[in-house]
């Protein structure tokens, strides 16, 4: 093999060794999942590509799986550690948990409901409820806490970027101070004031998605596009954020639904770590970690090979969020009185 082909068969090699807790890294028949040119940087996975192709051996840009040798943290099975409230929350489609408030998780509809926000403990108890002042709520996707303008402040982030038909001009997001959940009212909403309104448009086509991630480094967001095919264009919107209208810029490619990111084809959600140093991102059934390591962008990150992580079945699970201490994560799907589920680190 060239040491291109090398590097990406190491990579894949490591990801089975992550899946199986095997400590060999096993090339059974020569043929591997390599990482297929993007065109921009991306890597796009082919469970197809043969690694003795050329077209096989780099990621558009003379890069390689350069990560093989990183171990894949492990979770535990979710455990359930609550149900979403009896009223009010019927189609959770994001969450994040609070850096202002320990112990709170923010959790929002998605479609229809209006632009609100709830806060709940890990339980499942409502805190607080807060509307957005001046915002709207088209197709609610994904949430996420982050950096923003002032520092040493963490902000919310929420993402309007939902768009089954494709038909979307543009999408939304908004960010607002984290509010200190005391000064609210778990069965009153209060308006938060101070809301920025980010309007985003995509270079090439308009895009379905449902995941969105902030940088906890420098207050970038990126959105990962849904598709039915498995095929998921990560878009960028660099910091700092300027109210008004923006083009995302595409920084990589992933395709789920073929090995390495086996499983349901369409993502759901994701979350960067507070630490900056962990990706996740999920499908209906199944989800996938990316170690990011110093000084690494988020878009070299994800073309490193992914670890699988738990979770557990859900009704129509679509949210996915980092616990604030790095101790685990969480996941809750749409309907009515569903789990709370937490998948401690070991």
């Amino acid at each position: 093999m060239r040491n291109s082909t090398i590097a990406a068969a190491m990579a894949i090699a490591a990801w089975s060794a992550c899946s199986t807790g095997k400590d060999v890294l096993d090339f059974d028949d020569g043929v591997l999942d390599a990482a297929l040119p993007s065109g921009d940087g991306g890597v796009l996975f082919d469970a197809g590509a043969d690694a003795s192709s050329p077209d096989a051996q780099s990621f558009g840009d003379g890069s390689t799986a350069t990560d093989a040798g990183a171990s894949c943290p492990n979770f535990a099975a979710g455990v359930m550690t609550g149900r979403t409230p009896l009223v009010g929350i019927t189609e959770a489609s994001g969450i994040a948990a609070s850096r202002r408030n320990p112990g709170t998780l923010w959790i929002h509809n998605d479609s229809g409901a209006g632009p609100r926000v709830y806060a709940l403990s890990t339980m499942g108890a409502t805190l607080a409820i807060y509307d957005l002042g001046g915002a709207s709520a088209r197709d609610w996707e994904d949430i996420a806490v982050g950096p923003g303008p002032v520092a040493g402040t963490s902000y919310l982030y929420v993402g309007d970027i939902g768009d089954n038909a494709e038909s979307r001009t543009s999408i939304d997001v908004y960010r607002v101070a984290e509010p200190d959940v005391k000064s609210g009212s778990p069965t009153t909403p209060s308006t938060l004031g101070g809301v920025e309104r980010f309007t985003l448009t995509y270079p090439d086509r308009a895009h379905n998605a449902e995941t969105l991630l902030v940088d906890p480094k420098n207050g970038d967001v990126y959105v990962v596009a849904k598709s039915s095919d498995g095929i998921s264009p990560v878009f960028r919107a660099a910091a700092p954020l300027k109210v008004g209208t923006t083009t995302l810029e595409r920084v990589a490619v992933l395709r789920f639904g073929v090995a390495p990111l086996v499983g349901n084809r369409t993502t759901t959600g994701g979350d960067i770590s507070a630490a900056g140093d962990e990706i996740a991102i999920r499908s209906y059934d199944s989800a996938f970690l990316w170690h990011r390591a110093p000084g690494v962008t988020i878009a070299d990150a994800l073309a490193t090979a992914p670890c699988p992580i738990p979770l557990q079945k859900e009704l129509q699970g679509e949210a996915l969020g980092f616990a604030s201490d790095g101790s685990g994560y969480y996941s809750v799907s749409e309907g009515s009185i569903q789990p709370i589920y937490f998948y401690a680190r070991r």
